[in-house]
């Protein structure tokens, strides 16, 4: 009896070492994707996930985040979420903010827990898609720190991740935390505290999984941390929207995903519609959040259009679907053709003077376009208060968009925005003493010139006709300073032109074609440049009267030059028809090129790009295309098979030892049984590699079959492969088989789920736990 119950005890002992507990579980769960109904989903989860530190990679737990992230992704319930973490054993759960009418101020978050390997693993979910007023939450930046709408509401996160550690007396923790978008920013944010506070929540840097996707840039500080994960497509701008150049930076570790050479068409401007090339999306948004910036600073997006966007969308959000609908009704179809057509050539001003009264101008014509439809149905949809909100939110965002809006129409030709207003409207960039002295150097020139021109020289006594009444002491001081500088060098050159005809040709020939192509340019013309379009006959040089084309028949003629000059007419003209053209030559191309408006419809390269290809970028945040990036990054989604050992023919007639391999592209860990003819296998009856799968049935399994054909299977928790051998050289009597029907799929009821690991794994340790008592009992006798 001793003897037996010796064998017995040791046979219980490692009873448990050969019970094979699969370590990864599949399911489905439910989310609801941008602009689509719910979906359902396939998981794959393990608390193997957690076992290493949250510093290591792990591309199954990285889609598995996605997954848990998106699964928050349900308008006011979290029934989603709940569903999932039940389902893969976690409990207590709490949910916060996601069945509330979300506002401004809320931000969904759910948890729940479970232990693991001796911890207590909570999971935290941040909601990052369907949460409507949060929405206008994204674009509160705050003038200095962390992004305001973002830090804020990582620290309701944080304080609600304390309060549930204490409520549940959880000890020894490890923090599982995902968000997406607008949630990844808030998990960032949240996983920097926890770092940096890890005694507050009883746990260590080990212990923190926290994976975030399409993160925007939220954290002034560039600290790096290796249990931070920023996942994000290389062709979604929306991780860029708060530019490093703000001194925004994520806090983790960067895992790009997506095709990093998808292309776009880019565009010269609106007008022209006219493609310029292609660009690699990547490239095409770095360009963009390198340059908007340098045109826009936090402090001015801070000042003039954080609060006014952030309200206007509260209001929309705010609405019930019939009353969003009736709302882009009124704008898009009401609005729209009225404010169009009331500033049509005012919103052009902003090109040429791009001030203040300029876009007071713009602003009331937009006021007056609501004013008219003020008895609108579907204006009715706002209060009295929400409509003064939304005028009021018109001027400063048309303020500090306007110059940005400026600056790209300039943009693409190379034309700098504040050289291009000194140089061609100084009026508006220079101080008012700077520009008067400016204005008087090039008035006094051009004076002297057309004064020297006749033979009637004056004094440089500034006429008074040029001054206005209400201009400045100031301004009248600094015009006539300048003016009186240059009046003479101009008097100068004309006397000299005079006296040199082919000069005077070739110094109005450039200014002439400087003059023709700045208008081409602002129009875009590419023709060649013809003289005649400006002088058709310089009928100044020799006119015996003033009276031009006869336009006046009053006018008695009278001659301009004396008789001696008119013997060199015929000269004069000579030398300055081949003046002008050298000088038209000259000139053109130069004038084309730097004319002040040169190219104006062709312009505008970055809106103009963006706008033709939002529905490019807005896909490549969707969360339904990344779901089959992150799917595709995870090799527990991809199709496997057999790769070798099919339809092989063993002979164990020969009195070696025999054995047969089969290898699969499957996760060994997914693998839940082998069998033959339908029979579940022993553990003692083959052997598992790692490699994906490498399964070999030993020779003593092997000489218990029949000879003819057998049919193998590995049974997974996704799938099901098989194969065909043969058994020759030992007659044998059948084995009896199975019903021969060949399983084609696992049916879900077949899956095992998280309680069927808890189960087996409870036998497990009862009969070690006997085992143990056995041994003792046996070792008591025996002494």
């Amino acid at each position: 009896m001793k003897k037996l119950l010796k064998y017995l005890t040791v046979i219980i002992l490692l009873f448990p070492l050969v019970i094979k507990a699969e370590t990864v579980q599949t399911g489905k769960f439910n989310y609801m994707p941008a602009f689509a109904d719910m979906t359902e989903e396939t998981y794959y989860y393990s608390d193997d996930y957690f076992k290493q530190s949250g510093t290591i990679d792990n591309e199954h737990l990285l889609a598995m985040s996605f997954n848990l992230a998106i699964s928050t992704f349900e308008v006011r319930n979290y029934t989603y979420s709940k569903a999932l973490l039940e389902d893969i054993g976690f409990e207590d759960i709490t949910a916060i903010d996601m069945i509330e009418k979300p506002t401004l101020e809320t931000i969904g978050t759910v948890m729940a827990h479970k232990e693991v390997d001796g911890h207590n693993l909570i999971a935290v979910a941040i909601r990052g898609e369907k949460y409507d007023s949060e929405w206008g939450n994204n674009f509160i930046v705050g003038k200095e720190g962390d992004a305001k709408g973002f830090s804020d509401t990582s620290v309701k996160v944080i304080e609600r991740l304390k309060k549930y550690i204490a409520d549940n007396n959880l000890d020894n923790v490890k923090i599982w935390m995902a968000g997406y978008s607008r949630a990844g920013a808030v998990a960032d944010l949240t996983g920097v505290y926890i770092n940096k506070n890890l005694s507050e929540f009883k746990t260590s840097a080990d212990d923190i999984y926290i994976y975030t996707f399409e993160t925007p840039a939220a954290s002034i500080d560039d600290t790096i941390y290796d249990n931070i994960y920023i996942v994000r497509s290389v062709n979604d701008l929306i991780p860029f929207v708060y530019p490093k150049e703000w001194g925004f930076h994520t806090n983790g570790k960067i895992i790009n995903i997506g095709d990093d050479k998808q292309k776009i068409a880019t565009y010269k401007g609106f007008l022209s519609q006219e493609e310029f090339g292609e660009a690699e999306v990547n490239t095409f948004i770095n360009d963009f959040f390198t340059w908007l910036p340098s045109r826009l600073s936090r402090e001015d997006y801070s000042n003039y259009i954080e609060e006014p966007v952030s309200k206007i969308l509260d209001i929309y959000f705010s609405k019930n679907d019939s009353d969003r609908a009736k709302l882009l009704e009124f704008l898009t179809n009401e609005l729209k053709p009225v404010i169009v057509e009331k500033i049509d050539v005012t919103i052009l001003d902003i090109f040429e003077r791009n001030s203040d009264s300029i876009y007071k101008n713009i602003t009331n014509k937009v006021l007056e376009g609501i004013e008219s439809l003020e008895n609108s149905k579907n204006i009715k949809v706002l209060t009295t208060e929400e409509l003064q909100t939304i005028k009021d939110a018109i001027y400063p965002m048309f303020r500090a968009l306007g110059p940005i809006v400026v600056d790209d129409y300039y943009y693409f030709d190379g034309i700098d925005y504040d050289t291009y207003y000194a140089k061609y409207y100084p009026q508006f960039v220079l101080e008012e003493a700077d520009f008067a002295y400016k204005n008087g150097k090039e008035t006094g020139y051009s004076r002297g010139y057309s004064d020297a021109e006749y033979d009637e020289p004056e004094d440089n006594t500034v006429p008074e006709w040029l001054l206005q009444d209400d201009d400045t002491e100031t301004y009248k001081e600094n015009f006539t300073r300048g003016y009186q500088e240059t009046y003479h060098d101009g008097y100068e050159l004309e006397l000299s032109h005079k006296n040199n005809p082919e000069a005077k040709g070739r110094y109005d020939g450039i200014t002439a074609g400087k003059e023709i192509g700045y208008r081409a340019g602002s129009e875009g013309k590419s023709n060649e440049p013809n003289p005649d379009d400006y002088y058709s006959d310089p009928y100044w040089i020799g006119t015996e009267t003033e009276c031009d084309y006869e336009l006046d028949e009053y006018c008695e003629s009278e001659k301009i030059y004396n008789d001696e000059d008119l013997e060199y007419l015929e000269k004069y003209k000579t030398n300055y028809y081949v003046g002008f053209d050298e000088g038209w030559n000259e000139g053109y191309p130069e004038g084309k090129n730097d004319g002040p408006n040169h190219g104006m419809e062709k312009s505008m390269y970055h809106f103009a790009t963006i706008i033709k290809n939002v529905s490019t970028f807005l896909s490549n945040h969707h969360p339904q295309e990344n779901l089959k990036l992150i799917h595709a990054y995870d090799s527990y989604y991809s199709p496997y098979d057999l790769t070798e050992g099919a339809d092989q023919t063993v002979d164990i007639g020969d009195n070696e030892e025999d054995n047969l391999t089969a290898k699969t592209s499957g996760h060994l860990e997914k693998l839940i049984k082998v069998q033959v003819d339908k029979k579940d296998l022993s553990e003692k009856d083959y052997e598992l590699v790692n490699g994906s799968t490498i399964v070999t049935l030993k020779d003593s399994f092997l000489k218990t079959l029949s000879e003819g054909v057998h049919t193998l299977t590995l049974v997974y928790i996704d799938n099901v492969i098989e194969t065909q051998f043969t058994i020759q050289g030992q007659p044998q009597e059948p084995i009896e088989d199975p019903t021969p029907e060949q399983p084609q799929q696992i049916e879900e009821s077949n899956v095992p789920q998280t309680g069927d690991n808890i189960e087996l794994s409870f036998i497990s340790l009862i009969i070690g736990i006997v085992g143990i008592i056995g041994t003792n009992l046996y070792l008591r006798e025996d002494y």
